[in-house]
């Protein structure tokens, strides 16, 4: 692929999808009357996108072997990556079109995520967690905050509860009381396993690859020994039916 064009890798679907939830919260956060409590959840979960966007640009401008090239196609990309400029998000729409016009030419895309096994389990692990830590605090926060007995009030108290509650670590600071809580806290905690299971299963594969190209090579050595011993094989046959043949005329003279 040239290099003017962005790969159509797994990342670049997660950058597409997180794209658009950038774009619903940068709308609201400009259009719509929201609560201090609604308004300081939709600018954490801004910034943390934003800090995915950056990590991702980040990644492919240090892979790129144009780099000037890149900064002259995609620095726009990170001007809108920038959390505290909130209207300049909007440029993400550029990122969308070139990654819809890559989705609209390919014809390979499911072999494109399989070859790129890892970096679509990282991608699913990126998009899995921002959409736990919004949805997990933001529903928390309706079901708690208005309960007497709750220990869950502002969108700090529920954006920490998530982060913890995913991580699966518990501090008990912070947790539900209410019916409604405590099934979402039961679904956010078995989703956080979820995470962690598919964190230990990259971390596994990327410990056991060096061993499997060490097999890999192994066992092209060895196909070469072999097809060395047989070419060496027929080279003997060869001249010993040679020899035969001169045998055979010499006993005809």
């Amino acid at each position: 692929m040239n290099h003017n064009k962005i790969d159509l890798k797994p990342m670049s679907l997660m950058s597409l999808i997180l794209s658009f939830l950038s774009l619903i919260v940068i709308s609201s956060l400009l259009f719509v009357p929201l609560e201090h409590n609604s308004r300081t959840i939709l600018i954490t979960l801004d910034t943390i996108i934003c800090g995915l966007f950056i990590f991702q640009l980040s990644v492919d401008f240090f892979r790129s072997k144009h780099k000037l090239q890149y900064l002259k196609e995609h620095w726009i990309d990170f001007v809108a990556s920038i959390p505290i400029i909130e209207p300049v998000r909007y440029a993400r729409i550029f990122h969308i079109l070139r990654v819809f016009r890559l989705l609209r030419s390919s014809q390979s895309l499911l072999k494109q995520i399989q070859s790129n096994r890892k970096e679509a389990t990282i991608a699913s692990i990126l998009i899995l967690m921002v959409t736990l830590i919004s949805l997990g605090s933001v529903f928390m926060l309706m079901f708690e905050g208005n309960d007497p007995n709750a220990n869950i009030h502002t969108a700090s108290d529920a954006v920490w509860w998530a982060f913890v509650t995913i991580s699966t670590v518990g501090y008990g600071d912070h947790y539900p009381v209410t019916m409604a809580g405590k099934i979402l806290a039961v679904l956010v905690i078995i989703s956080g396993v979820g995470i962690f299971g598919m964190i230990s299963g990259l971390i596994t594969s990327i410990i056991t690859e060096p061993s499997k190209i060490e097999k890999r090579k192994k066992e092209q050595e060895d196909r070469h020994h072999r097809d060395e011993k047989l070419e060496l094989l027929l080279q003997q046959q060869t001249e010993i039916l040679q020899k035969l043949d001169q045998i055979n005329n010499i006993k005809e003279k």
